[in-house]
């Protein structure tokens, strides 16, 4: 018996000398983890990179999409939270980190407060405000995931083009009449408003692959051109304006020294294409004319009720969510609970038809949609999911650094998309379009986050 013990122990040690120092199961533990963490990473890129493409046709994608990437990029913070990351954090990242934190809870923080104020409490408020939330955990790991995150996904935007107009041509959405054409996924101001950003996004991005082939440069303008399409085809003039704003940043705000002559020449043909398309496109030019008429026609200082039309409701709305902020500027009403101030004598400069548009659907504007709401939070939050990106934005697009300032560009066109889109549609209310927003600015966010931090190292190391 002694002797078995005797050889049990001298098969123990020679066992523990061929494991090594550290043992071979705590390596292939430590193995199989890495693994498991580089399966996390990859899914999240993966998720990303692929979050546009069915967003046109695919009910609900959006959604799922953004809560499965919140997701793992919560399992990989939380995995990767104990690790020391070549890319460290300096204060000013740090700042830019916490102030974009906040922006992200802007939108839930308005609604508890508006209800707080108002005694009433009601969770299918929160449902969008919390998936621009969850984009917390997007943003936090898009700062340590890959230096090519935007660049892989900006691979999507003209394929999700291009699946909106066979979904369109295979089976068109007719609900609004022939000349309103859209998926069954998204109206056709929804539907307008975002294959127009896809388009813009996907020649701007062309900026970020100056040493690719020339193919994916035409894949990128055949998605442009998609896109433009599209939102001709939808006859929606929702984000329409955004077009010759990113035109002209993209000339006289680009890191590329570009002559005078150049911007000379640039200018006038964007000019020329802009009045070619109000020529030669029927629906461009009858909803052009349409704008201009109700604009002229809208009366402001009237006890007569003005005429219904798309843009005269637009400005009745924005009237009556003032008069609505006014009586209760810090609790808000909520959604729709203003029916016993609505035909106040003071809203009679539109019809029973726009008050009851206003009270059952809307105020087709984010910003005075969200005052109504939530009172002054709802107007802060608006403003600071749109301003605080914009400000970031365009202080690295002076960045010194090609791709940091070609990411913030991107980022700068489809928020000018989005901003020029609110003003006329609600984008914060519905979830679909939170959720993308949300995923959107995060990722943009994280990228040049990341750039910054990377930077900043290297210009540590050089000092050292």
């Amino acid at each position: 018996m002694i002797l078995s013990i005797t050889q049990v122990l001298e098969i123990f040690k020679k066992t523990k000398s061929l494991l090594g120092k550290n043992g071979m199961y705590k390596n292939s533990f430590s193995s199989s983890t890495c693994k498991l963490d580089s399966l996390v990473k990859n899914s999240f890129i993966f998720c990303v990179v692929i979050s546009p493409l069915f967003l046109l046709t695919v009910s609900g994608w959006m959604t799922r999409i953004v809560v499965i990437c919140a997701l793992l990029a919560m399992v990989f913070s939380y995995k990767n939270n104990s690790k020391k990351y070549e890319i460290t954090c300096n204060s000013k990242v740090t700042y830019y980190k916490r102030i974009l934190f906040i922006t992200l809870c802007s939108p839930i923080l308005a609604i508890l407060l508006g209800q707080l104020f108002r005694g009433q409490y009601e969770w299918p408020y929160y449902d969008s405000p919390a998936h621009i939330l969850i984009c917390i955990f997007i943003l936090l790991a898009a700062t340590k995931t890959s230096p090519y995150l935007v660049k892989w996904m900006s691979y999507s935007f003209p394929m999700a083009n291009l699946f909106g107009l066979i979904s369109i041509l295979h089976n068109p959405n007719l609900f609004w009449g022939s000349a309103r054409l859209s998926t069954h996924a998204l109206d056709p101001l929804d539907f307008g408003s975002l294959s127009l950003t896809f388009a813009l996004i996907s020649l701007v991005s062309i900026k970020l692959h100056d040493n690719d082939s020339k193919w994916l440069i035409v894949y990128k303008l055949i998605g442009f051109v998609l896109g433009v399409y599209l939102s001709i085809l939808s006859g929606s003039r929702t984000g329409w304006l955004a077009v010759p704003i990113i035109f002209v940043l993209w000339l006289y705000y680009d890191h590329v020294k570009i002559r005078l002559l150049t911007k000379i020449a640039s200018t006038l043909i964007i000019i020329v294409m802009i009045f070619s398309s109000y020529f030669f496109s029927s629906n461009v030019h009858q909803r052009v004319n349409d704008t201009t008429k109700d604009l002229s026609s809208y009366q402001w200082n009237t006890s007569k009720p003005n005429d219904y039309t798309s843009v005269g409701a637009r400005i009745s709305f924005i009237r009556i969510a003032a008069y609505l902020f006014e009586k209760k500027p810090l609790s808000g009403w909520g959604d729709g609970n203003f029916g016993s101030v609505i035909n106040d004598p003071a809203l009679n400069f539109s019809l029973p038809e726009t008050k009851k548009m206003a009270l059952g659907a809307g105020f087709h504007n984010d910003i005075t949609a969200n005052m109504v709401r939530s009172g002054i939070w709802g107007l802060i939050a608006t403003i600071a999911l749109f301003l605080i990106p914009a400000i970031f934005f365009m202080q690295n697009l002076k960045s010194g650094f090609k791709k940091q300032s070609d990411v913030a560009f991107l980022a700068l066109t489809f928020l000018t998309c989005q901003f020029m889109s609110s003003l006329t549609m609600e984008i914060f209310n519905l979830k679909y379009s939170a959720s993308l927003y949300g995923l959107m600015i995060a990722i943009f966010c994280g990228q040049i986050i990341y750039d910054m931090s990377k930077q900043s190292n290297i210009n540590n190391g050089e000092k050292k």
